[in-house]
Formats: structure tokens, C-alpha cells, sequence
């Protein structure tokens, strides 16, 4: 049996499976344990999460899962491939040492993550991430009135309430039937690309039990952007420019968002022959700090780009990046009910625009209603619908900068129903 693979129907089309690939193809091996998630079984289906670890030189492909609702890193939106890397490439980061433990649901390990939305969500380039309940309600994501493997395109959208996978490949025989059915994922522990059999697909997606998938299609699929990683080369893509500073390097990975006033920077030094590390702050002053046990920590008063170096004389190592941000925001009330709105007054010291808006149930973390924002300033007022979630609540605001989508302290309240 002769078979053809189906080809992208646009550029954006192209794009979409080439961000999907760069999340599937990352790989790496962790120089120390690397916080894990797996998934397991009971005898009736019932899944249950396991924490576990990936050993130090075991090499690793596909970005890890972690829902790190908690601290907003997600891969893909908020942290960088480049961050992701140097981050896993240094022994003291929080990939390594900043575990997040999350009672009762589990589905969060690693300080870096990605879930099966934030893929999704990426690969598609929506403006930020939407959870798969969000997803089902999006406009620009059209449900097909079919199941038939054979409708299927090119980075349509498996979907339903608990999951959402991308479809990257297709496979038809003579006929045009679709013989095999290749989807990308993000699931525990790394994503994923499965290659199907026809007959496997509909068994996995659509005769499970414990889901109910349906074809979505994504109308704005044309405007699809791509931009290559070195630290993810695709096929015809150079890995070029992926120098890691072995000598200096923060603990949220290099070019990271930090929150200020609310997360130091630790620089680790890995040249015993280095004693200081001199930082220079965002107004160009430079600052000389002496190494105490092979570290710098840092608490920076000033929001901003920053940028360090070790020195010994006149010698000088490569030198790291990041940013603090100071992205801030008061509620009108600290109690709500359904179906109010509530407004928002906000200020960035940093020109920076306001990407989207974010509530969270403190309990289990919850994932709640979010929303997008469009042309507006760096400081102004913002009006938005209230939670639907009863009890104890937190919103953030967050923003985009060169290095990703940054959020700002998190405010708490209640909702009453």
C-alpha cells in the first residue's frame, strides 16, 4: 500500500507544526535529578499521579509536564527554550532544587513545565494560554460535525473538558483514507508525538471512556508565526548560538523574568579562580559583589534589565541576563459575587504590554477564568467579569517582555456565591 503524507495547507499551517515539534523534539539530559510526573492506573482506569525523578545522564526528549499554576513558568509563554536550557544546565537552579508539591491533585513536580493547554495553547500562538474548558468556548476554534479520521487536517485540534492533543501528521493511502494519524501532546512525563494506526486512533481518541473528544479546526491558522531555537534546531536549522556561560549562571536560567521584591537572584560561580561578580543595573551602574560559597545572591531594588559578569582584574567571563519586573495592581474590593464585573487599576514600571488576566482558586490551585488584553498602556484601568469559583481566590495580571510573559503579585480575595 502506497502512502502519501498530507502536506501543510498554508504557511501558518507549517508554523504551527513546527512550534508543535520544537516542544516534542527539545532534547536534553540532566546533570542531577530532574523532577518528574507519571501517570498510573488503577484496575478500573482511575489515574493517580506519581512523583518521581529522571536520573542525572539519562537523556530526556520533549518538554517535561508540570502545571506550575503556582509560579506561572510555563515553557513556551513565560520561560524560554534559551531560559529552559541554561537553566537545566546549571546544578543550583530551580529546575533542580525548587520542587513545587501540590496536595491533593499532583499534577505539578518540576519548577519548569508544560501542560496539555499551555501546548496546545502554544502551538496555535494563541495570546496566552486557555485551559481546555476555555478552549471548547473559543470563537476562533471551530467544532467539526464529524469524527470521521478522514475529515481530519493538519494541526486540527483534538479537544474535549480534561485534554487537547494537535494533529502533526496524516497518512492516506491510494484512496485518500487515512491510514495513520500522527498526534502531538503534551502528557506525563514529556511531550509526545504518537504515530496511529487508524484503527489505534479511534480506539485511544475516540472510544475512551473516560473522555469525550471532538474535531475543532483553528480559523486564524494563516497567521501562525515561527521563530527557530538553536537550542532546538529543526531539520535545516543550525544550532548555532547555543554557547552556555559554564562560569557564571542564575538560578531561573539565563535571560529570566524575576518579580521584584518578591524573588532574589542567586548566581552560581563555577571558576573557583573568580571572586567577584560585578552587576550592572538597568540606569548602566555597575556594582561589584564578592562570591561567598561559590555564590552571589542578589535582592535588586531597581525593575529593569540587568546583565553580570565574573571578574579577576582585568579578566572578564561571558556575561548572564535578566530582568526584574515590577508589574502591580489594586482591586476595587477584596469580595465578590458571580456575575459582577470588578475593576482593576494598573501600572507597570516598564513599558511593557498587558497580555492577559488570570484568577486562581487557592485550593488545588484551581485554574480558573482568564482572559486576553489588547492595546493598552503600561498603567491605566482595566474592568473584568468576576470568578465564577467559590471560596478563597488570587487574579494576576501579566505582561510581555523580550523574555516572555511575566505576571504580577498576586492579589487574594473571596468569592461568594
Amino acid at each position: 500500500m502506497k502512502l502519501t503524507h498530507d502536506v501543510p495547507q498554508s504557511k501558518g499551517a507549517e508554523n504551527a507544526l513546527k512550534r508543535a515539534k520544537q516542544m516534542v523534539c527539545a532534547s536534553y539530559t540532566p546533570i542531577k535529578r530532574l523532577p518528574i510526573l507519571q501517570k498510573i492506573f488503577d484496575d478500573d482506569g482511575t489515574p493517580s499521579f506519581e512523583r518521581t525523578y529522571s536520573m542525572p545522564g539519562f537523556p530526556v526528549k520533549g518538554i517535561l509536564y508540570s502545571s506550575v499554576r503556582r509560579v506561572e513558568k510555563f515553557v513556551g509563554y513565560n520561560v524560554s527554550l534559551e531560559t529552559f536550557f541554561t537553566a537545566l544546565a546549571n546544578p543550583n537552579s530551580v529546575i533542580y532544587d525548587k520542587t513545587i508539591v501540590q496536595k491533593p491533585r499532583g499534577g505539578v513536580h518540576c519548577y519548569y513545565g508544560t501542560v496539555c493547554s499551555n501546548f496546545a495553547s502554544y502551538v496555535l500562538q494563541l495570546p496566552y494560554k486557555m485551559r481546555c474548558t476555555k478552549l471548547q468556548e473559543e470563537p476562533s476554534l471551530k467544532k467539526l460535525n464529524t469524527t470521521d479520521p478522514d475529515a481530519l487536517r493538519l494541526v486540527d485540534v483534538l479537544l474535549d473538558s480534561k485534554h487537547v492533543a494537535i494533529v502533526t501528521g496524516i497518512e492516506r493511502d491510494e484512496n485518500g483514507k487515512v491510514q495513520y494519524i500522527s498526534v502531538s501532546e503534551s502528557c506525563m512525563p514529556y511531550c509526545r508525538e504518537t504515530r496511529f494506526s487508524r484503527e489505534g486512533f479511534v480506539s485511544y481518541w475516540m472510544d475512551d471512556p473516560l473522555h469525550d473528544y471532538e474535531f475543532y479546526r483553528y480559523a486564524e491558522l494563516d497567521g501562525i508565526t515561527y521563530t527557530p531555537s538553536p537550542f532546538v534546531p529543526l531539520e535545516g536549522e543550525s544550532a548555532e548560538g547555543t554557547k552556555i556561560n559554564r562560569t557564571l549562571m542564575p538560578d531561573f536560567g539565563n535571560k529570566a523574568n524575576y518579580v521584584l521584591g518578591q524573588e532574589q537572584v542567586e548566581l552560581s560561580v563555577f571558576d573557583a579562580a573568580f571572586d567577584t561578580v560585578a552587576v550592572t543595573d538597568p540606569d548602566g551602574k555597575t556594582e561589584n559583589h564578592p562570591v561567598k560559597d561559590g555564590k552571589v545572591i542578589l535582592q535588586p531594588e531597581k525593575a529593569g534589565f540587568y546583565t553580570a559578569c565574573c571578574v579577576r582584574g582585568e579578566e572578564k567571563s561571558d556575561a548572564v541576563e535578566w530582568c526584574m519586573t515590577d508589574l502591580s495592581f489594586t482591586m476595587d474590593r477584596s469580595v465578590t459575587r458571580p456575575g459582577e464585573t470588578l475593576t482593576l487599576r494598573y501600572q507597570n514600571a516598564a513599558d511593557d504590554p498587558l497580555v492577559a488576566w488570570q484568577y486562581i482558586r487557592c485550593e488545588k490551585d484551581g485554574w480558573m477564568e482568564s482572559g486576553s488584553v489588547t492595546d493598552m498602556g503600561s498603567a491605566g484601568e482595566i474592568t473584568i467579569p468576576t470568578t465564577e469559583a467559590e471560596g478563597d481566590c488570587v487574579l494576576l495580571l501579566l505582561a510581555r517582555n523580550a523574555y516572555g510573559i511575566y505576571s504580577s503579585a498576586r492579589i487574594p480575595f473571596k468569592s461568594e456565591v
